[in-house]
Order: C-alpha cells, then structure tokens, then sequence
C-alpha cells in the first residue's frame, strides 16, 4: 500500500492519500498501531522490548545517519550504464560525495552492522529482521546496508507519513500509461501476449505475438519478463543459430539458481485474499484501535525465522483510506503471506481438482484468521462471490512468474545482479532479476535505467530537469 519518497515527475503522477499507522500483531497476541517515525516507536520499545531496548535503537540509528545519508543522497533515475553516467552523476556533486565516502559498507549485510552495534534486545533483533524481509525477502543476514540505511531513515524521520494511490493501486498503472501514450504513435497494447523475440542479422528486431502479428522494433526490444521467460522467448532464434554463443551463456548464467555453482536461488511464492465485506459496525477510517494494514506474526523463533512458511502475513483495508474503493456499507481487504509459499507445495496439482479446491480453502482459512485479529468476524461478514483466493499456481500462470516466485533470492555480500544491458544489440533486460532488485521501488529504478541507456545524454538531463528531488538537510 505505501511507497517510498522517490522523485516525481510532472504531470502523469496520481493523487496521494497519506496515512501513518502501521499495525503489528505479535506471537503474544499483543497488538499495537504505532504512528511511524520516532515519537510513538519508542513507547513500543518500551511496551515491548527490554530495558535496553530504547538506548540500542538511538544508538543503532546514529550509527546508521552516515550510512542513510549516502543511501538517500543519489537518485536512481541519473544512473546510466555508459560513459555518460559521468555527466548525469556529477550533476549531484555533493549527493555523489557522500555515496563514495561509504563504498562498500553500503552493499555490506545488515547483520553485521546490528553484531557491531552488539544489539541484545530479543524484540528490537526480531523487529529489524522483520523490516529486512519485508522489504527485501531477506533476514538481517542477506540484506543490504543500502536497503536498512534508507528505509530505518526514511520510516522514523519526524513527521513522515505513508502514501496511497487515490483510486487504488490501479491509478499507478493508469498514470504509466499515460505517460507512455501522450507521445505521438505510442500505445500500451494489453491482451497481446509475446510468443518470441525475433532476432535479425544478430540483434533483436521485435517481438511476435501469439496472434501470428510481428511488433518491429526501432531501436531496442526490452524485456521486463523474468529470465526464464525471456530465455524462452529466444528459444527459436536460439535453435536457428541465430543468437550468440556469448548471448546463450549470458541467458544461462541468469538462470541458474545453483547457489554452489555462482547461481542466485529464487524467492519462495505467496497465497492471497482479496475480499468485499459487509462493514456494518466497523470503523471508517483508520485509528490505533483500528489500522488501515497490519502485520501478524506468528513465532519469532520459527524454524527458518521470518522467512518461514505462513509465519508473517500481511492485511490490508484500503477502503479505510479511500472510501471511494468499496461501495457504500462494505470494504474491501487483501491478506498474503510475503514471499514464503512453497511452491512445491502446490505444483502436481490440477487446477481444476478437488484436492487444489481443499487447499486454496485451508489456505483461505488461514488467511482469514490473520484478518481476525482486526475483524474478528470477518469471514462471516464476507459479500458472497467476491473471495478470491491466490495461489504459487496462481502467480505462475496469471502473472508469468517462473515456479510463482517472488524473484531471486540475492544475499548481500554473496550474490550480485547484472545490469540491463545483454550481449546482444538491441537488446536489454529490467525487473527485478536485474539491478536492483526486488520490490516496487527497485524494480521501478530498473526500468528508469533501462529507459536512460537507451537516449542520448542531453535526453537524460533533460529529464532530470523535469524530476523534483527531496530537499537535502
């Protein structure tokens, strides 16, 4: 539901609803909806932690004020993979400074850094490790420094509040559209589904859809499909001789989740909710009693941590926020599990089975005692043919996810991702198998270096004109 600040373009972005509660449901079955930023957090600490819990975590975020710095100092959309990102970068002198100054330590693991500050407390450890995994599908021990410094910077600042689409989150999508389409012949084109990526006296031509029709590409062909389905794509040319030995070696390495043989493993699945129920008797808005999402864990000492399957959910009431989402007397809610589904708990089935139906339904149930932590009747107030439920097969086939992974599972200081550029002409890669990485936020910054390889410098500044940054302190 929320973004992080990121620098706005004029013009095609969406309206923004902001709130500031985030709600927690620990093992205990102790719940709290603090505001975020610094001056409720550490009446947690206090409610929560133990007596030292407050002192580590002022100590922590001094320790991390170099690190945040740097962290938030560039923006992702002057990056470039050319000589001409010497240009784009120094028109950031200062913000460039500061990233160089910590180097490495920015690409260190979190844990490391939470062993140097010697944090004790059980509940601000658990608590960091949460933040870690729900921003990067990762524990304290494979998260970057980069991700913990802006994020801790960002979420306890004074005054810092979350922002929501108005309209939804399909009010994004709509806002990139028309982005795309105020220039003259540019078109989104839905429900046309690629069966391959044609190649053409060794670069990449265009695109042929599974209709039999052939999109011509001008300059370059991107795309942002994981690396299994884009290796797939270029089966045929592949079989034709057509692509480079380089080419073919390149795709291979970006699809080898052999961790003992240089390969990054994937990320587990998810299961969903998403549901319209009967808000009679339930709040409005959303309040410290009654938050608008909220996170439910159930056991800190997990066998795998917060990495454990249907350990941590997540359950959202957008219509507390946007009562233009639900109609009048109902809200809507989601609930899922963050990227710890098996897929191999669901991959022999049969979609249409029973036994597929008896699962989603386990599935469901599950979900919805999460929910009820907030609503404790929720399933009973459920409005009859809107409960949907999502699965790893879901995730496979209705949004191309390879095996319904969430993306690749990159450990800080192990594993590294390519860049967008590939060793054929004409052709480039973005989302989060590339640089980087997983998450709206991430694999939005893809997409703007992958746009920004592809002009010319003058271009790219330009651009960079039209951005407003967050003002520097």
């Amino acid at each position: 539901m929320s973004k992080l600040q990121t620098p706005t373009a004029q013009g095609e972005s969406p309206e923004w609803i902001t709130y500031d509660r985030w709600g927690t449901v620990l093992p205990n079955k102790k719940k709290f909806a603090a505001k975020i930023g610094p001056e409720e957090f550490g009446d947690v600490l206090k409610e929560h932690g133990g007596p030292g819990a407050e002192e580590e975590f002022a100590s922590l975020m001094k320790r991390m004020e170099p690190l945040s710095n740097a962290a938030q100092a560039l923006t992702s959309i002057a990056l470039r993979e050319d000589a001409g990102a010497i240009l784009t970068l120094l028109r950031y002198p200062r913000e460039l400074l500061d990233t160089l100054k910590q180097g490495q330590a920015l690409n260190n693991p979190f844990k490391l850094i939470m062993e140097e500050m010697n944090i004790k407390d059980e509940f601000l450890k658990n608590w960091l490790d949460m933040l870690c995994f729900l921003l990067q599908g990762l524990p304290a021990a494979g998260t970057m420094n980069a991700v913990m410094a802006y994020m801790l910077a960002d979420w306890y600042r004074p005054g810092v509040t979350l922002d929501f689409p108005k309209g939804g989150s399909g009010e994004i999508a709509q806002a990139l559209v028309r982005g795309v389409e105020k220039f003259e012949k540019s078109q989104v084109r839905v429900n046309s589904h690629v069966d391959q990526i044609l190649v053409e006296g060794g670069r990449a031509a265009g695109v042929k859809l599974k209709d039999g029709s052939i999109v011509r590409a001008k300059r370059a062909v991107i795309s942002n499909a994981d690396p299994f389905v884009t290796k797939r794509l270029l089966r045929a040319a592949r079989e034709a001789g057509e692509t480079s030995e380089e080419l073919n070696k390149y795709m291979e390495q970006m699809t080898n989740t052999d961790d003992s043989d240089g390969g990054i493993p994937n990320l587990k699945s998810f299961i969903h909710i998403h549901a319209g129920i009967d808000a009679r008797g339930l709040p409005g808005v959303p309040s410290a009693d009654f938050p608008a999402q909220w996170a439910v864990v159930r056991d800190w000492d997990a066998p795998e941590g917060v990495e454990s399957p249907r350990n941590i959910v997540l359950c959202s009431m957008p219509s507390l926020i946007d009562s233009s989402l639900a109609p009048e007397g109902k809200h809507v809610l989601h609930a899922y599990v963050p990227a710890t589904e098996p897929y191999e708990w669901w991959s022999e089935m049969d979609r249409g089975s029973d036994e597929y139906k008896k699962k989603k339904d386990e599935a469901a149930d599950f979900l919805w005692s999460a929910i009820e932590e907030y609503v404790p009747d929720a399933r009973n107030r459920a409005v009859p043919g809107t409960v949907q439920i999502g699965t790893p097969l879901t995730h496979e086939r209705f949004l191309r996810r390879t095996l319904g992974a969430y993306g690749p599972r990159v450990e800080a200081g192990k594993n590294n991702l390519p860049g967008h550029n590939t060793p054929m002409d004409g052709l480039l890669l973005c989302g989060d198998y590339t640089f980087p990485g997983i998450g709206v936020p991430a694999t939005a910054a893809s997409g703007a270096i992958t746009a920004n390889n592809l002009v010319s410098v003058q271009q790219h500044w330009a651009m960079l004109d039209k951005i407003r940054l967050p003002e520097r302190k």
